[in-house]
């Protein structure tokens, strides 16, 4: 059996890294936060054209008719680049509630973005930008058109993800055919690739830090210390990573274990993500914090995201029931 992902999967990530890394860099990123946007056009549009939003949704909604081991690379991309808006929330969350509808070809061609809060959040993120919010009513999932729905903003440590109270949920909306279960487990284990990817730019950007900034003649990457923080860091991440694919797999397959499963990932990566903002903080010292520096951007989403879809403790509470039975 091979544990790997094919060459189609592999290569379509690779072209989504070099697309963002070239025409959303950090300077982009930046230029989005400062604009109180908290969403992109540009590259939302470029995502639409790549077929990455659809890639969950079956061809007979106009999708690329793939699954979450299909889109799991993808994600972790968009986490690498910390790509603003309801990406991810869209192209899991969204294309699972929304197949067979009439929302559905929106999603493939960009024009319906789509955000959550299925597990009770009394902040929903993305509401100034997604056309339809799904709420958790009872076992099952209701789709309402934000346009309908009263917000009013909260501020919020992300400008990527911003954040709004929402009235006039009671009642109204569309019930809608899926699996509440399935698709909080989509948008967890969404989260947790994203963090990965996140993880992987945090300690990026503390490694090009470390081989440039020098005391005592030398680069600061060259001290034990600061190796041994940044191993322990990497560490943590690897450790995730087969974990999220796993469970990518499960969920791809409606394994029996798929909720443990995406549970242990989201466990890991909240954790992994943790590890690698604190130490990239610590290899940067008070410059970290400041505005003018990178790292605060990507440090700033992976707080945001590390409670979002449930927390670290949340899913490890999780994975035991299901492990040793409910207590």
């Amino acid at each position: 059996m091979k544990f790997s992902f094919n060459h189609d999967q592999q290569q379509f990530a690779a072209g989504l890294r070099e697309m963002l890394e070239r025409e959303f860099t950090a300077a982009h990123l930046r230029g989005v936060w400062e604009s109180g946007t908290g969403h992109d056009p540009a590259v939302w549009a470029r995502l639409a054209d790549m077929g990455v939003l659809s890639m969950m949704l079956p061809e007979s909604d106009g999708g690329m008719g793939g699954d979450f081991v299909d889109t799991v690379l993808l994600v972790e991309e968009l986490g690498r680049a910390a790509v603003p808006g309801p990406v991810f929330e869209t192209m899991t969350v969204g294309a699972l509630a929304l197949r067979g509808t009439t929302w559905a070809s929106g999603v493939a061609d960009g024009s319906v973005a789509v955000t959550a809060a299925l597990m009770g959040e009394r902040y929903v993120p993305h509401t100034d930008v997604a056309a339809l919010v799904l709420l958790a009513d009872h076992q099952s999932v209701r789709a309402l058109e934000t346009a309908q729905l009263q917000t009013e903003s909260v501020e919020g440590i992300d400008h990527g993800r911003r954040l709004a109270t929402l009235s006039g949920t009671d009642s109204g909306g569309h019930f809608l055919a899926v699996d509440l279960n399935e698709v909080i487990d989509a948008g967890a284990l969404a989260s947790a690739a994203y963090l990965l990817g996140l993880s992987s730019r945090m300690l990026a950007i503390a490694g090009d830090y470390a081989r440039d900034r020098r005391q005592f003649g030398q680069p600061i990457g060259s001290f034990q210390a600061v190796k041994h923080l940044m191993a322990d860091a990497l560490l943590k991440v690897e450790f995730a990573r087969p974990a999220v694919y796993r469970a990518a797999w499960s969920h791809a397959t409606g394994a029996d274990t798929r909720s443990r499963d995406v549970s242990m990932a989201k466990a890991l990566a909240s954790e992994a993500a943790q590890k690698a903002a604190r130490s990239a903080l610590q290899v940067h010292g008070a410059i970290g914090y400041t505005w003018e520096c990178d790292l605060q951007l990507f440090m700033k989403k992976a707080w945001a995201l590390m409670p979002a879809w449930g927390n670290a403790s949340l899913h490890r509470r999780r994975v035991s029931d299901a492990v040793l039975g409910q207590r």
